[in-house]
């Protein structure tokens, strides 16, 4: 069974590192922080891991007690409080004064606290009024999902003293990549092999390690290596494509998923990867696999193409007047392929038989990336040993 990184491995990769660091600087400017989990990360425990990683970030962090006692009660038997205590501090005015806690930070979950509606209600106002420096005061690291506190609660909660963080475009890239350089095999993948796994899988690091391991790499077979992916680890909610399998754009800056794919978000079927929306490879069908798959030739082969048509207008410039070329010159002294071709191949200038091929080969291959089209086997062979690769 294809399992993808363990949940501590996933909590310190680069995306969630940063993810981290990004929580705790508002915790260290006086602020007290909420983390808006998927549904589907609380299930398997990467919040908790994530919540865990923040927590180290102090010495003095605690996880809040779960009782069935009022707040006030759970943050004095977290700390350890002496009976005394209980009597003076044991209500919601009163225990932000106790100074045992001063300065710590307490972690509080959705799915451990019932009450969170109401811890999230009354406590921007006892920050207010307490009268403690934003060093001393004692922040809460709240975990939740949208099965705990509603959106509506969360977009009104007072931003001076209550700092929201949504996990929303965590994994990026640089994650996804990360992880394929760690499951690739000994020897490596092939360039255009591994931006193929990259783009299918996007944020999805578990499809990484089944590409990896059950995929042919060939173009033909990319389709049903997805289907068995699908049937291996389908889990939670059933596939609804036609409600999600349009374009999305968002900006990087974006606060949480859109509401209309709240839902979706929820169930790791959607998040943003990059500058995106993605949705997750458990969603993928005929025609978002051959996007993808196109995508990624178009990232690894176009620049190559492009190198080619640069040594190309090199070679003919040097073999012709000016005068000659001057009709296929663009504005920006730059000769298409095409062009490159159209003269070799009505005998405007001679390059020789091998360097005609290879010209016609890449002129063919630069028509089918801006076609939209993936890259058949054939083709991508003779590329590869065109290139040296």
């Amino acid at each position: 069974m294809t399992t993808g990184p363990n949940v501590t491995e996933l909590s310190r990769f680069p995306g969630p590192a940063r993810f981290v660091l990004d929580v705790v600087a508002d915790i260290e400017m006086g602020k007290s922080v909420v983390v808006v989990f998927p549904d589907a990360l609380v299930d398997v425990g990467v919040a908790d891991a994530v919540l865990a990683e923040i927590a180290l970030e102090s010495s003095r962090s605690e996880y809040c007690e779960s009782s069935g006692d009022p707040f006030p009660s759970r943050v004095l038997s977290t700390f350890g409080a002496e009976p005394g205590a209980f009597r003076i501090f044991g209500e919601w005015e009163t225990v932000v004064g106790w100074e045992a806690w001063h300065q710590s930070w307490l972690i509080v979950t959705g799915w451990g606290h019932p009450d969170l509606c109401e811890i999230l209600d009354r406590w921007p106002s006892q920050m207010m009024a307490c009268g403690l420096s934003e060093h001393d005061r004692p922040k809460l690291v709240i975990g939740l999902r949208l099965a705990d506190v509603s959106r509506a609660t969360l977009l009104h909660l007072d931003q001076l003293t209550i700092a929201v963080h949504w996990w929303w475009g965590v994994l990026d890239r640089l994650d996804t990549e990360t992880r394929l350089a760690s499951v690739a095999p000994r020897g490596g993948l092939g360039f255009v092999d591994a931006a193929v796994i990259t783009e299918i899988a996007g944020w999805d690091l578990r499809c990484i390690d089944f590409l990896v391991e059950n995929w042919d790499r060939t173009t033909t077979g990319i389709g049903s290596a997805v289907a068995r992916y699908q049937q291996e680890v389908g889990d939670g909610p059933e596939r609804d494509n036609g409600a999600i399998n349009r374009a999305v754009r968002q900006s990087r800056h974006s606060i949480g998923p859109p509401v209309d794919l709240e839902q979706h978000w929820r169930h790791a079927r959607v998040e943003r990867w990059g500058y995106s929306i993605r949705h997750s490879p458990m969603t993928m069908e005929g025609s978002e696999i051959k996007r993808r798959v196109w995508l990624a030739h178009n990232r690894t082969l176009m620049p190559h193409v492009d190198d080619e048509r640069g040594r190309y207008e090199a070679i003919i410039r040097g073999k012709v007047r000016p005068e000659v070329i001057e009709d296929v010159v663009r504005d920006d002294d730059i000769i298409e392929i095409g062009a490159l071709k159209k003269l070799v191949n009505t005998r405007v200038v001679d390059i020789g038989k091998t360097e005609r091929l290879r010209l016609q080969f890449f002129g063919h291959l630069r028509n089918k990336l801006a076609h939209r089209e993936p890259i058949d086997d054939a083709t991508l062979r003779q590329t590869v040993q065109y290139l040296g690769f």
